[in-house]
């Protein structure tokens, strides 16, 4: 008996409490349905919190992807073919991961990260007090977006990463922004920011990456409008470290690196392989300035360790992994 033609809209009118197994991916009543927990809700050890009464907890956990970024990916651009395209759509397996997609975005009230901003200024959770470990340390995602360097052309974050230290800021307005600015602008950290100009004298790896996510076409198009004056802003030097990404930042990227609040201002401290060694939310609490500051002179102490005795060093494509995984 050939199939129907209509087969494919069964996915939909499945019911929404079954299962799907790991092994086979198919439907399986008989297992029990495991709650979605977000990984940034893991890491927090929070469940659906609600803002009047959640108080933000320290980052105990690594946070991050956990494959190294590569060019390309996240371009928010579909390269599948015209035949991959069909069999998605025809796919039973791809409906139901789609379903799923779709249903936790419909659960989401749309003013709840506006709403959420009214309870501690946004902030999520507490920065860690030192670095996370080397070897259990997560990869910060590749994303591409225009620069001030080159507006025309898309670029990739992970290239400008690669064998530098990065202290990395995330924000999607002008209130984020500021909030970013209270971890790495002279008037707030000064320490940092006399740490990150005698490093440049010195032709070290220290640098500053602006990432300014911008999912709503309109509010992209409003700053790339005012790009000329946000040149103005800022060093020539650091044009082509100012990012603007309209697209391929998903929800799952979102919640890997604990962007739990996409309008708060997000702080990270990214080595030389991309990986996500310290992280801080919203406005600076006592003590977390001093802890973004011990973090990467501790990194640079690293770096210039592992320099000097040329651990690891490779020659060739590999060559973004110039220093021992350590």
């Amino acid at each position: 008996m050939s199939p129907s033609p209509f087969s494919f809209l069964v996915p939909c009118l499945l019911p929404i409490r079954q299962d799907i197994c790991s092994q086979c991916m198919r439907v399986s009543p008989q297992q029990p349905r495991r709650s979605i927990v977000s990984t940034a809700t893991k890491i927090l050890n929070i469940e659906k919190p609600n803002p009047e009464s959640y108080t933000p907890k320290p980052l105990l956990r690594p946070i991050g992807v956990p494959y190294p970024p590569k060019p390309g990916e996240n371009s928010g651009i579909d390269s599948r073919t015209w035949r991959e395209k069909r069999n998605d759509m025809f796919s039973y397996d791809k409906h139901l991961i789609r379903r799923e997609k779709l249903t936790k975005q419909a659960a989401k009230p749309y003013f709840q990260d506006w709403s959420r901003t009214n309870y501690h200024r946004g902030k999520t959770f507490i920065a860690p007090s030192g670095i996370f470990r080397a070897e259990k340390s997560l990869y910060f995602p590749n994303m591409v977006g225009a620069t001030l360097a080159a507006p025309k052309i898309p670029s990739d974050t992970t290239p400008v990463l690669r064998d530098r230290i990065s202290i990395v800021s995330v924000y999607s307005s002008r209130w984020a922004e500021l909030q970013t600015h209270d971890f790495v602008q002279e008037k707030s950290h000064p320490e940092l920011t006399k740490l990150i100009a005698q490093d440049e004298r010195q032709g070290g790896p220290l640098q500053r990456l602006e990432l300014n996510v911008e999912d709503n076409w309109m509010k992209g198009l409003i700053v790339r409008t005012f790009m000329g004056k946000i040149k103005k802003e800022r060093r020539e030097q650091d044009w082509g470290r100012y990012f603007l990404v309209r697209r391929g930042v998903t929800d799952e990227m979102r919640e890997a690196i604990a962007i739990v609040n996409a309008k708060s201002g997000y702080v990270y401290l990214v080595d030389w392989l991309c990986r996500i060694r310290w992280a801080g939310s919203a406005n600076a609490h006592a003590g977390e300035k001093e802890g973004l500051f011990m973090a990467t002179k501790r990194l640079l102490e690293t770096w210039g360790r592992e320099k000097e005795e040329g651990r690891g060093v490779v020659v060739g494509p590999k060559a973004a992994t110039t220093f021992k995984d350590r």
